[in-house]
């Protein structure tokens, strides 16, 4: 159904005589409608396929299938049968009208045609028709805002107020003298829990935030020409400290100069994620390598482990927007799930997919695709 109410509304008739068919066709494209008619019940069907119409024309009197069954054959097809139906008839009797509203027709108009009454008509149901389309479209977004407003605050209740409360935790024992700032192991131990910690908590808001605004369409995607290499780099940087404490390599085997065509801030976002989420899952002196591979004009972007591997089983659930899927890392780190969520949202604003390679026991592989910056300028 044709939901675009600035659109003009597209009216489909179906009449045996071709003088009707011409006539309506006069009528309506002279009242701004656009229009398609056909006087072939099987043709009709191929006209319904190309585009839904906003409201079918139909003559009661055929001489292969009559108004009546041709409409109750619409409306026995879910994709159809919204579809509000006028019969065209000569016949005024009650019998006929009962039929009519019974087999899912919604009004009569009588021949000959009254231009000023036919197009009353048409133009009172197309407005019903997609009012009430406009106002369930209004009430999906408010459902799907309830859902996205609730998830935040599960999120923010527990998620976030968990590193949070064991930051102000270790700080109360600092004060307190429970633990001593000139212990040897303050510095490499206590102060890197709580940097640890409040590294979680930053990228848990930041990612909350980018998640919001995502699903509430407020991202604005800005391609640019984009340096991978760089990229990385500054991502490694970022994430020195988790990949230091572990003792893990960061490899980028991104040659300098590989260019993309991408918005920057997206692409920073799903490279922090998946590299922090690479880290986590990664054992202690383990190695991540980023790799980058041209095919077809897109750059194929991988972060390539060697850690725990997730499950065929379970890769399904990692990828799946609605399920709350999420592990603890080799060092017991938490996480929500969230950032896989919005790397993939981020990803496919990019015109690109995230997707996963994995063995259990010999580490993972996330790979995803940005169009390469060469294409661009072709």
């Amino acid at each position: 159904m044709n939901d675009q109410i600035n659109e003009k509304p597209y009216i489909l008739a179906v009449d045996d005589e071709q003088l009707n068919i011409e006539l309506l066709r006069f009528i309506l494209e002279r009242n701004d409608f656009n229009y398609k008619g056909t006087s072939d019940d099987d043709h009709f069907f191929e006209l319904l396929e190309e585009k839904l119409p906003d409201l079918i024309l139909l003559d009661v009197i055929m001489p292969r299938i009559d108004g009546f069954e041709l409409c109750e054959k619409l409306k026995s097809y879910p994709k159809y049968k919204n579809i509000p139906v006028i019969f065209l008839t000569g016949k005024v009797n009650i019998k006929d009208k009962v039929k009519g509203f019974e087999v899912g027709g919604i009004d009569y108009v009588t021949k000959p045609f009254n231009e000023q009454e036919l197009i009353a008509r048409i133009q009172t149901h197309v407005e019903l028709v997609r009012a009430k389309n406009q106002i369930e479209k209004q009430a999906e977004n408010l459902r799907q805002s309830n859902i996205l407003k609730d998830r935040m605050f599960s999120i923010i209740g527990h998620d976030l107020r968990s590193p949070l409360s064991a930051a102000k935790l270790k700080m109360d024992f600092i004060m307190r003298g429970i633990i001593d700032p000139k212990a040897d192991d303050f510095l490499g131990g206590t102060v890197y829990e709580l940097l640890k910690t409040m590294d979680e908590a930053l990228n848990l808001l930041q990612n909350l935030l980018g998640w919001a605004k995502s699903e509430s369409d407020q991202i604005q995607i800005i391609p640019e020409k984009l340096d991978v290499f760089d990229l990385v780099e500054q991502t490694f940087r970022l994430l020195k400290l988790g990949s230091e404490h572990k003792n893990i390599q960061l490899i980028n085997n991104v040659l300098k100069d590989t260019l993309v065509f991408a918005d920057m801030n997206t692409v920073k976002t799903v490279l922090r994620n998946l590299l922090s989420n690479a880290i986590k899952f990664t054992p202690v002196k383990g190695t991540i390598n980023v790799n980058a591979i041209a095919n077809s004009g897109a750059l194929i972007i991988e972060i390539e482990d060697n850690g725990q591997g997730i499950p065929k089983e379970d890769i399904s659930k990692v990828l799946n927007p609605n399920e709350h899927f999420s592990k603890l890392g080799t060092e017991k780190e938490p996480g929500t799930g969230l950032g896989l969520i919005l790397c993939q949202n981020f990803i496919q604003k990019n015109g690109g997919s995230l997707n996963i390679r994995s063995k259990v026991g010999k580490g993972s592989v996330f790979y995803f695709d940005l169009p390469l910056y060469e294409n661009q300028l072709v």
